[in-house]
């Protein structure tokens, strides 16, 4: 019997990972300060490498594997709730 599906992540844990991620980059950032929908690469001058460090830091704080075809949507913090918050909570792409 396979085992049931793991629950989506909550939105309050979503937001939290990305704060937490987002502070060991660029610990001089206050996310609270960041509209949803606000480019976070722009909002917390984020180069590339720091991006892909941002995505690599979200998905180990969450337990799961982000798909290099999802980061784009990882832009914004809405994207992040978008993408995360409904998705199984251990899962791996």
């Amino acid at each position: 019997m396979p085992a049931p599906p793991h629950p989506p992540f909550p939105e309050a844990a979503v937001r939290a990972a990305v704060a937490q991620t987002l502070r060991q980059i660029a610990p001089e950032v206050d996310l609270s300060a960041i509209p949803d929908t606000a480019n976070l690469r722009r909002e917390c001058d984020l180069d590339s490498v720091d991006f892909q460090n941002f995505v690599i830091g979200l998905g180990k704080s969450l337990h799961i594997a982000i798909a290099d075809r999802d980061a784009a949507e990882l832009v914004t913090l809405a994207g992040c709730l978008a993408l995360l918050a409904h998705r199984p909570s251990a899962t791996a792409d």
